[in-house]
């Protein structure tokens, strides 16, 4: 039974109705006529520079959750954008609870239940474990995912792609389950899905947000498979799945064991020890399971 991680804000769910809501906000309260074009457009420049400056607090050491990431640059859009008018912090910050999911989301979940082959988790960048379960009730999403199967960053207090929250993926689902299976990680972000594949998760890119993956910037190639919509996304996914176990070998399946467990044991350790510095040996442990695998396949 392999494992998925679907990302939660703009891949499991969508912004459409967000910037919906966005634009009566704007309408309502700005002397700037706003059609759904350039709200559409003041939304993803907010969204995407919050999601930057979200990222890199974690980074620097001191984790801000993206909600609150996302009211401390709403000026700062606002003013790129040319409106300068005062805008109610508080009507913006509720437009965010418009999130949905996607139009394909509950097709795609359905079809993964129905095959009961897929353990299906959820990784949520914004909200505690509580929040997120709340949020998927009230969406209806949470009839096709175990309440322990949800990883979230605000609980973790570290931002994707920081390649412990996948890693943790990994180890949480390995230790609820005690197997070792394929596990593919669903996202709209080149980062993300570069930074999954360098901790062995198996990606699966939805081209709805970003286009284009921008693979030049990454040393690990192309995701492994690639939707237009998440339906889409999923089918491809099943199939890629059927494949790789039929032209799987055990010497293979050897390799991708080991590692895993090995994989696992080291992170383990280091986040026990606190012995970061020895993040090294789990690089080498990448770079030799990419060499052997190429000699294999």
């Amino acid at each position: 039974m392999p494992f998925v991680a679907f990302e939660l804000l703009d891949t499991l769910c969508s912004f459409e109705k967000v910037i919906q809501r966005v634009e009566k906000v704007l309408n309502t309260q700005s002397n700037t006529c706003i059609n759904s074009q350039k709200a559409s457009i003041f939304f993803f420049n907010w969204y995407n520079t919050a999601l930057r400056d979200y990222i890199a607090t974690s980074l620097a050491g001191r984790y801000c959750p993206l909600k609150k990431v996302l009211k401390a640059t709403l000026v700062r859009a606002l003013y790129h954008e040319g409106l300068e008018e005062p805008i109610d912090e508080d009507m913006m910050m509720e437009a965010l609870k418009a999130i949905e999911p996607s139009a394909t989301a509950f097709d795609a979940l359905r079809l993964l239940n129905n095959h009961k082959e897929w353990d299906v988790w959820i990784l949520s960048s914004s909200g505690t474990h509580e929040e997120t379960i709340e949020f998927l009730k009230h969406v209806g999403l949470l009839d096709y995912v175990n309440t322990h199967n949800i990883l979230c960053c605000d609980n973790l207090r570290i931002s994707r792609p920081h390649p412990k929250v996948y890693s943790e993926l990994m180890r949480l689902a390995v230790h609820q389950t005690k197997r070792i299976e394929n596990f593919y990680f669903v996202g709209s972000c080149a980062f993300d899905l570069a930074s999954a594949k360098n901790v062995s998760l198996r990606t699966v890119y939805l081209n709805t947000h970003e286009k284009i993956y921008t693979g030049g910037m990454y040393n690990n190639g192309a995701p492994d498979v690639t939707g237009s919509d998440l339906l889409d996304c999923v089918k491809k996914m099943i199939e890629y799945e059927k494949v790789y176990k039929k032209c799987k070998s055990p010497q293979g399946f050897k390799e991708d064991s080991t590692f895993f467990i090995l994989s696992m044991t080291f992170l383990k350790w280091r986040d026990k020890l606190k012995m970061f510095k020895y993040d090294f040996v789990y690089a080498v442990l990448l770079d030799d399971r990419s060499n052997r695998i190429k000699k294999i396949r």
